[in-house]
Order: C-alpha cells, then sequence, then structure tokens
C-alpha cells in the first residue's frame, strides 16, 4: 500500500498534466470555471479577485459532490468511478446554470460529454479482452517455467510488485487531473483566476490526495475487488494488475481524457474469469458495480443541481 501511494504521486507529477485540457473544457463549457470572455469582462470591471473566489467556490461545491458519492460507494465496497462522479457534478451544475436551448451551447456540451461517455464504454471493454488474452497466452508459459515452488514464489513476488508499480503510476498519471484539475488556472494570463497557476503542481497535489485515500480509505473496496468478482490464482492476480494498468494508459492517451481505474479493473477481472468459463465470473457482482457506475453520476449530478440552485444568486 506504501508503495502504491509513492508511484501514484510519481505517476502524477510526472504525467497527470495531460488529462488537464479536456476536463478543463467540460468545466468551462459547464460555467464551472470562468472561460477568457468572463475573464477579460473581470478584468475591465477591476473584479478579477472576486472572480478568483467564485472559481475556488465552484470548484469546491462540485469535487464536494463527487467525493462525498464516491466515498458512500467505497463505504458500500462498491468500486466507483471519481471521474464518472466528477463530470456528473459538473453536468448537474451546467443544467441549472448553462443555457441548453442554445444549439451551440447544448452541441459543444454533447460533443464533450459523448468524449467521456466514450472512454466509460471502450475503458471496461478493453480491458476485459486484455485480460482474457494476456491471462490466455502468459498463464501456459508460468505453468511450464514454474516446475517448483521456489520458482513459483520468486515469480508471484516480483509480479506483484513490478505489476502494482505500473498500475500506481498509470492511476496517478490517469487519475490526479480528476482531484484538482478544476482549481488549476487553465488560460495563465498573467491574471490568478484559480489556486494553481502550474500544470504540475495541481496534478502532484491531485496525486497525493490519491495516495492519502489508499493509505486511510481503500480496503472495503480492495476487498470487493480481490475477492467477490471472481477467484483467480496468484499469478493470474498480478497479470490481471497489468491488464488493467495497460487499458487505462491506451485509452487515455487515444482520447487524452481521465478514464476510470475501477472500471479496468473489473473488466480485466471479468476477462480473465471468462478464459475458464462464464460461470466462474460472479456476474451477481457484476451487476451491482455496473448499476454503482450509472448512478454515481446522476447522484453527484443531483447533489450539485440542488446546491446550483441554493447558491445561484451568489453566482449570478
Amino acid at each position: 500500500v506504501i508503495l502504491i501511494s509513492v508511484f501514484i504521486v510519481v505517476g502524477a507529477a510526472i504525467s497527470g498534466s495531460s488529462n488537464l485540457e479536456n476536463l478543463c473544457k467540460i468545466a468551462i463549457s459547464n460555467k464551472v470555471m470562468s472561460s477568457q470572455t468572463d475573464i477579460i469582462l473581470a478584468i475591465q470591471s477591476n473584479c478579477i479577485n472576486s472572480l478568483m473566489l467564485k472559481n475556488v467556490i465552484r470548484a469546491s461545491v462540485i469535487l464536494f459532490c463527487a467525493g462525498m458519492t464516491v466515498f458512500v460507494m467505497t463505504y458500500m465496497k462498491l468500486p466507483v468511478s471519481a471521474n464518472q462522479s466528477t463530470i456528473g457534478a459538473i453536468v448537474g451544475w451546467g443544467i441549472h446554470f448553462v443555457d441548453f436551448s442554445n444549439s451551440e451551447v447544448l452541441s459543444e456540451n454533447l460533443m464533450l460529454f459523448g468524449r467521456f461517455a466514450l472512454g466509460w464504454l471502450l475503458n471496461p471493454l478493453c480491458a476485459a479482452v486484455l485480460g482474457f488474452f494476456i491471462i490466455k497466452l502468459t498463464m501456459p508459459v508460468i505453468d511450464k517455467i514454474t516446475t517448483n515452488k521456489g520458482n513459483i514464489d520468486k515469480i508471484i513476488k516480483s509480479g506483484y510488485i513490478v505489476s502494482g508499480l505500473l498500475a500506481s503510476y498509470s492511476m496517478g498519471a490517469n487519475s490526479s487531473s480528476n482531484v484538482t484539475s478544476l482549481y488549476y488556472d487553465c488560460f495563465a494570463d498573467g491574471y490568478k483566476t484559480n489556486l494553481f497557476e502550474n500544470p504540475q503542481i495541481a496534478v502532484t497535489v491531485g496525486g497525493i490526495a490519491m495516495a492519502l485515500g489508499v493509505l486511510t480509505y481503500s480496503k472495503k473496496v480492495m476487498t470487493t475487488v480481490g475477492n467477490d468478482i471472481v477467484k483467480l490464482n496468484q499469478s493470474e492476480g498480478f497479470l490481471v494488475i497489468i491488464a488493467m494498468s495497460l487499458t487505462i494508459l491506451l485509452i487515455e492517451n487515444i482520447i487524452k481524457i481521465p478514464v476510470s481505474n475501477s472500471q479496468a479493473i473489473v473488466g480485466a477481472l471479468v476477462g480473465a474469469g471468462l478464459t475458464k468459463g462464464i460461470k466462474r465470473v460472479n456476474f451477481t457482482v457484476v451487476k451491482n458495480i455496473a448499476k454503482a457506475w450509472i448512478t454515481s453520476p446522476v447522484i453527484a449530478g443531483t447533489m450539485s443541481y440542488v446546491l446550483g440552485v441554493l447558491l445561484c444568486g451568489f453566482f449570478h
């Protein structure tokens, strides 16, 4: 767990900033972050400090809604997506503050949301395919070279360390932007309009927050993912982690948005289970997790919509 935490921060610091742009775009289009026009008007009106305060408060509201959703779902042992919850909260806010009757505004939001939805769809499917083929092709090789117990122990220990570090790095690179992207000053035009002006600092702080979550509150979801979906032997376990990591890096680099770590690991587990037949997978648990994937952005979006209604006088 300590190694996971360290390499999440390393992944965030080195590669996390690549996902900031598209998160900022959907936040701006849903009036969670200020647009360049808003900033110009604030400069002309000499109220840039007020604009910054409002940006920080909006970001805090959205991330509170997303965070509470993930917190409760984690307590219920359901591995949900922080990314889905954040996007749900952003869209919920936009439903109150954005004029979706304007065709240009609607088109832009549908295009951005569609990009994230595509990632949510491709991510578990790709992980399942990779999990299936990695297990299918690699396990016969491992079985041949593990003819004695000493070799088995060495391969399993080395496999979990290497795959765990790869997974942790990919999670930090992929997901740290979810945590602090709304506090990032994406225009950097000489006027401070949000908390973080440096993208590396923003995502590194996000990685540190993720690491604290791993250290303090991750055990229940670890139990569900590790025990309840499919029973794997120890060699299959680290191969599933490799499949998850490769999926995250692949999908993220193709569509340039953060994808769900939980969707990737669940998809990889299902693919691994199917190598020995459909009955090996506990689809009741998978169905409950899938329901949580659908409900979590709806819950986060509803919360942010209600808070938007309550706070609309301040922001208008």
